[in-house]
């Protein structure tokens, strides 16, 4: 970390030292910051929290923080949650992957678990975040972010983290925005009334031209050109009575150019990703003092995937007929999941309550074939000459085609004995072709007066492996590992947090230990995942909520971890967030920014290099016009400075490019 970096990481970590001096006594205004801490958090023990008691490591953003930030889509904000490192990725010119506490998967978010409203919706096939990078905030009422192992209730991907995306009820509105990146951003929600039920629906239109960029090509090492536009679409609707729901949760985006696969094409880059989500949900009564639910879920992805993988003119010598073409074309890769669970909470008595549920799943890789223009059975075990497809239309098995079906059991039981909460579970999932996995958690809340807690944490998580990992054919690049073991890690946290009437405080220790962690490496010679060696790390995190004054609010965290995992080399060992907001009459003004330490990339198979530590900056305002009617002005990268992040291919030895300033105005209209 540069002198000036560390200075301003330092600064962050002051800002998070202050309650002793804050003036409880001061009235709060409108992002009222009781209201915040009074919400009540499911997603860490299916039972409703608060954030004195949930015995989590828990981040919340409401509706009100969400829009004071001004920022547009899911990955944006996670890069304010402590732990948390968001990095744009070259699979894919407009999506980004996460990771918590140091421990990151080469491209992809798979290792935190997502929920939208309390169900599961990674990938089926890849375990990746469907689409949720870029995942549109016009839809979201409040995410409910867990640090930590979740998988005592959820099994396999919480592992490192529970994101929980909790949709908008009940919203009446319509927005329209655009910008020198964002050609539009359209976005419209009804509710109505019908008979007992209330039908809500959502949908947002977003194309952006993007951005410009002059990057190195992958073929020839030379200056080019390229930029990154998308179209993003999606559609939300519900149905809902006070023992019921049923929600369709549609998503679909389609990119150009940039980077796909981490190579360079302005001509053959393209990709198309879409899900579709449904679920219905329905409370039931079985027993006296037992509150029951049965839900079912199904998910649906599909991806289409093209890019160039040679230079012109590779194969014109062993081609027949011969040809100047590089070799170029599509992979397209569909599944589908089906999930019904069956959970259920039993009040004992005013003290003592358990939770207990099953849940099956059903996962399918229901498509995995690539599409090229050159025979690649022959061009991988170099039977010469090539016959050569111009229509792109040589087909190729790129995965198995096949299913993983599992079952899991929870059983958890709490306890509320006056000043000191307790909570012991633990859950079993069983894979028919992998070894059976218990996570055991248990949970320490001291309530040591009326505004400090104290907690200890242990819990323990595993993933395991995906069914792209495991059935993924040898290809150019990328090889499948069948003999893939799950990993597991556990955690313990001890957390000193305090609430006041204008200050929430946190800071955490934990402690992880991983055990056959999955890693990019080696298999039959082309790149893949492997078990690694056992690896451990520690550090710590702080979060401060603080109404400094009746209508300004400031928002710090920040992360040190004093050792990182070695197979964490692309994280930041330091990071450090900021938003402050402040109101006057129809205005609100606010900027904020993230800071990430120095991380390194590869450039080898052996080597790497470290990237620029920096510090990213949004500014955010906002104008009333009438109780109804608002616009607001959004900058992003406000010094237009150039920044990068890791790559997870020695090919692409400067990193990824992040994008330069842009800046939207929004006009919305609430009826």
């Amino acid at each position: 970390m540069t002198k000036s970096g560390k200075n301003r990481f330092l600064l962050a970590l002051c800002l998070t030292a202050l309650p002793a001096y804050a003036d409880e006594d001061v009235d709060v205004y409108n992002l009222n910051l009781q209201d915040l801490l009074s919400i009540k958090i499911a997603t860490s023990t299916l039972t409703e929290k608060d954030i004195s008691n949930i015995p989590a490591p828990v981040t919340i953003f409401s509706r009100d923080e969400i829009e004071a930030l001004g920022v547009r889509f899911l990955h944006e904000i996670l890069e304010y949650v402590p732990g948390y490192q968001v990095t744009r990725y070259s699979n894919y010119p407009y999506e980004y992957s996460a990771s918590s506490r140091g421990l990151t998967f080469g491209a992809s978010s798979k290792k935190i678990l997502f929920l939208l409203d309390g169900h599961k919706i990674n990938d089926p096939r890849s375990g990746n975040a469907t689409l949720l990078a870029n995942f549109s905030l016009h839809h979201v009422e409040r995410l409910e972010i867990i640090r930590g192992p979740g998988s005592s209730i959820y099994g396999s991907n919480a592992f490192t983290g529970v994101i929980n995306i909790i949709t908008r009820k009940e919203a009446k509105e319509v927005s329209i925005a655009t910008g020198n990146e964002i050609n539009y951003d359209i976005f419209a929600a009804y509710n109505q009334s019908l008979y007992d039920y209330q039908f809500d629906v959502q949908l947002n239109k977003v194309k952006s031209q993007g951005d410009d960029y002059q990057i190195k090509d992958v073929f020839t090492g030379d200056p080019f050109k390229t930029d990154d536009p998308f179209e993003l679409s999606s559609l939300q609707l519900a149905l809902s009575d006070e023992r019921s729901r049923y929600q369709l949760h549609y998503r679909e985006i389609d990119m150009e150019n940039f980077y796909h696969t981490a190579r360079t094409s302005n001509l053959y880059n393209f990709s198309s990703h879409s899900a579709l989500f449904l679920f219905t949900e329905q409370k039931i009564d079985l027993f006296e003092d037992v509150s029951s639910s049965v839900s079912i879920d199904y998910l649906k992805t599909e991806l289409i995937n093209g890019n160039q993988s040679s230079p012109a003119g590779a194969f014109s010598a062993i081609s027949e007929p011969s040809s100047d073409d590089p070799l170029h074309g599509y992979g397209a890769l569909d599944s589908y999941r089906v999930l019904t669970a069956f959970n259920n909470n039993w009040q004992i008595n005013q003290s003592y309550e358990m939770q207990f549920g099953l849940e099956w799943q059903y996962n399918k890789e229901s498509r995995a074939e690539g599409f090229t223009n050159f025979d690649l059975a022959a061009v991988l075990s170099r039977q010469f000459p090539v016959d050569y497809y111009p229509n792109v239309d040589y087909k190729i098995k790129v995965g198995g085609e096949q299913s993983q079906p599992f079952y899991g059991a929870y059983l958890q039981l709490q306890s509320n004995m006056g000043a000191i909460n307790w909570i012991v579970g633990g859950r079993l999932d069983q894979y028919p072709d992998l070894d059976s996995q218990f996570t055991p958690r248990l949970g320490l809340v001291y309530l040591a007066d009326t505004h400090w807690q104290l907690k200890l944490l242990y819990g323990e998580a595993f993933r395991a492996p995906e069914l792209s990992e495991l059935t993924l054919f040898s290809g150019i690049s990328r090889s499948g590992n069948a003999s893939l073991e799950s990993e597991r890690i556990k955690t313990t946290d001890f957390i000193a947090q305090y609430t006041g009437q204008t200050i929430w405080f946190s800071i955490d220790l934990f402690y992880n230990e991983f055990k056959n962690p999955i890693i990019n490496g080696l298999v039959n010679g082309l790149n893949g995942q492997v078990n690694g060696d056992s690896e451990y790390g520690h550090g710590i995190e702080t979060e401060l909520v603080w109404q400094i004054a009746e209508k300004t609010r400031l928002r710090t965290t920040a992360t040190h971890f004093t050792k990182l995992p070695k197979s964490a080399f692309k994280d930041s060992n330091t990071l450090a967030s900021m938003q402050l907001d402040h109101r006057f009459e129809a205005f609100q003004i606010g900027i904020s920014g993230t800071y990430r330490s120095k991380r390194q990339t590869p450039i080898s198979l052996s080597e790497t290099k470290k990237l620029d530590d920096f510090w990213y900056w949004r500014s955010f305002i906002s104008y009333n016009i009438s109780s109804n009617l608002s616009t607001q002005l959004s900058i992003n990268n406000l010094l237009n400075e150039t920044f990068y992040n890791p790559s997870i291919t020695p090919s692409l030895s400067d990193g990824i490019p992040l994008k330069g300033r842009n800046a939207s105005i929004t006009i919305k209209w609430a009826f």
